[in-house]
């Protein structure tokens, strides 16, 4: 913890370059205005509109489109960059330790405890539960970071009694020269590898939440994961904290999880390490178990989309890498159908092919561009080959529909794409809300269509014979 003007004593009398106006980019823009109102500093964007926006030109800033800000670069003295511009392209060469980023300034500057929460997968619910135990004890909580919110946004609401709970990518850790207090570090899979080049840029990027801890600081980590152990035996970003290894409820022998709402081992496994970190922070075991009683699952993750014609129908659109699709199928009792495929970012899936053909209960796997198509060939040429059916689809729609004639009645059909979203939408968000919005859709198409005797995969079949779109 610092006090708090220690930040700005930092930040003044240097020329600063805010580069990306994100919210992160007008989160910084905004702590400058209201703390540092005299002093200059530049804004760069690759997109003039951004530019031209209210909050930059009410403003006595230079602005600069993103080509000339890099030719200007030498003549600042501290550049704060936004999470996702990439930079491994570039040669930085000496400008490199000139470039930060929010979250390290937030992290190295904080007049509070910050826990920090990274991992490929289940960072979001695991820093969410963390916050809700935190403040179903009472304390001042902030969750901020990946989940939306700048951890300069909450910079004039702290104090040294405040709690900031961090959700941290891979993006906002690359520059950051500092670790939290407190880290828990969920898992460490393959992901990203478009921006930051190779696994292994990816997961040196994610090792910066436990590289800067003192002695004094705690990192809590799966000890399931073999690549996140392997990563921790690397000298230079293995850090100085304490390390606390959690396995899943085992560790919590008197919290009673049968109340936990989160489907799914992992969602278990995840709740472990915040209630460990809740226990670093010295919460009460009574606040622990009311906030493990009450919290709400996350949207997009293992969440229930509906009943069509007795087929339970789960939206997973987190899933972005193979690993998040084998959980939630492990999850859920009875998946004969897979609705699967995003956006192909190069990442293997000879091991995930091989393991859903080995699945007990999938009959059908339904292929969506771009992965779809090269995850197909896979699962026939795999030993033993998959024995059920692939279909392929353009559209989430026509997946659906193919669901709806394929899935049995009685049984589950899982979305769980395991790749993005932005081939053919903005982010997992908008793909998991169309999703929903399908399945509300055909529940009221065939359920207008009730009463007949005409079972349920015949009735989808003829309603797709029909043009119907869900």
């Amino acid at each position: 913890m610092s006090d708090p003007l220690e930040l700005l004593r930092f930040l003044e009398a240097k020329k600063i370059l805010v580069w990306g106006l994100g919210r992160e980019g007008k989160a910084t823009i905004d702590l400058l205005h209201r703390y540092l109102p005299g002093q200059p500093f530049a804004v760069a964007d690759r997109r003039p509109g951004a530019l031209e926006a209210a909050e930059c030109t009410r403003l006595p800033v230079d602005r600069y489109e993103e080509a000339e800000a890099l030719r200007r670069l030498p003549e600042f003295d501290l550049i704060l960059k936004a999470p996702g511009i990439p930079t491994r392209h570039l040669a930085l060469d000496g400008l490199a330790a000139k470039v930060h980023c929010q979250t390290g300034l937030f992290l190295r500057f904080a007049p509070c405890p910050v826990i920090g929460v990274t991992g490929t997968k289940g960072k979001s619910t695991t820093a969410s539960l963390l916050a809700h135990i935190c403040r179903s004890a009472g304390r001042k909580t902030f969750l901020v970071g990946n989940i939306g919110i700048p951890p300069f946004a909450v910079w004039g609401d702290l104090d040294p009694g405040s709690i900031v709970v961090c959700e941290l990518s891979s993006y906002q850790l690359e520059f950051a020269q500092s670790s939290p207090q407190i880290a828990l570090w969920t898992n460490l899979y393959p992901e990203h590898l478009d921006f930051h080049g190779s696994f292994a840029a990816y997961a040196q990027a994610k090792s910066a939440i436990a590289r800067w801890q003192s002695a004094e600081d705690v990192l809590i980590y799966s000890a399931d994961d073999r690549a996140l152990a392997d990563r921790l035996q690397k000298e230079k970003d293995a850090g100085a904290g304490r390390r606390i290894a959690y396995r899943g409820p085992a560790d919590l022998s008197t919290i009673d999880f049968s109340r936990f709402q989160p489907l799914g081992q992992h969602n278990r496994k995840n709740a472990a390490a915040a209630l460990l970190a809740a226990k670093v922070l010295g919460i009460e075991e009574s606040a622990m178990q009311e906030a493990i009683d009450s919290f709400s699952p996350l949207p997009h993750r293992l969440e229930p989309a509906g009943m069509v014609q007795g087929i339970l129908f789960y939206n997973d659109s987190i899933s972005t890498v193979p690993e998040s699709a084998l959980v939630a199928l492990a999850a859920l009792p009875d998946v004969r159908t897979l609705i699967v495929g995003g956006q192909d970012r190069g990442l293997p899936l000879e091991g995930f092919a091989r393991a859903l053909a080995n699945s007990p209960s999938l009959r059908t796997i339904v292929l969506l561009p771009e992965t779809g198509s090269r995850l197909g060939d896979l699962l026939q040429r795999v030993d033993p080959p998959f024995t059920g059916t692939l279909r392929f689809a353009e559209t989430v729609e026509a997946a659906v529909r193919i669901a709806l004639v394929d899935t049995p009645e009685g049984t589950c059909c899982l979305f769980s794409p395991a790749a993005p979203s932005y081939n053919a939408f903005r982010n997992f968000e908008e793909r998991g809300s169309h999703f929903m919005a399908l399945i509300r859709r055909a529940r009221r198409k065939i359920g207008t269509t009730a009463g007949t005797d005409v079972p349920a995969a015949c009735l989808a079949e003829r309603l797709g014979r029909q043009g119907f779109e869900p």
